[in-house]
């Protein structure tokens, strides 16, 4: 005689997302057993991981202070307007000022990391990336008492070049 197969549903427990109750998942985080839909996961080397769990790893990489904000922001402005002015004594030579614009913005950032002792925070770098701008904008008016399309690419890149100097930061 044939035994009836049991169905899957009253066999098993139907769970939710922790973050999207409506969300039905099988799917657990490695770390916290937390339920956790696709959008949810992260995938890490070990398995999959809840958006919580990583931010609070992450968080072991920040320790920048207020202090550290501070020093990174003026670093950033006053390596703004040394930008502007480096780039505007060769700005006849507008291959070299687009060349040197993004070498200056990353050395500010190595500047202002090695003058926090390598802290971050998680925000530190568009800190520097911002002071660029303010003190590239502040000193092109201050000194040239204009803006030109070129200092604002100048400062575009400096930006940049700042805050992915702090991305990369290890």
């Amino acid at each position: 005689m044939s035994q009836p197969i049991p169905d899957a549903t009253t066999q098993d427990e139907i769970t939710y997302c922790a973050r999207h109750p409506e969300r039905d998942t099988g799917l657990r985080c490695n770390r916290c057993e937390r339920y956790m839909c696709v959008e949810c996961a992260v995938r890490t080397p070990i398995g999959y991981t809840c958006r919580e769990c990583v931010r609070g790893h992450e968080d072991k990489f920040y320790a920048g202070t207020m202090t550290d904000y501070a020093l990174v922001a003026a670093v950033g402005v006053a390596g703004g307007a040394l930008t502007v002015l480096l780039t505007m004594l060769v700005g006849g030579f507008f291959i070299v000022g687009l060349l040197l614009a993004p070498a200056l913005g990353g050395a500010l950032a190595q500047f202002a990391l090695q003058l926090t002792g390598r802290r971050r925070g998680r925000h530190s770098g568009l800190v520097c990336a911002g002071g660029v701008m303010a003190g590239g904008l502040a000193g092109s008016l201050a000194i040239f008492g204009a803006l030109s399309i070129f200092t604002l690419l100048v400062l575009g890149l400096a930006c940049s070049a700042a805050y992915a100097r702090f991305r990369v930061a290890i």
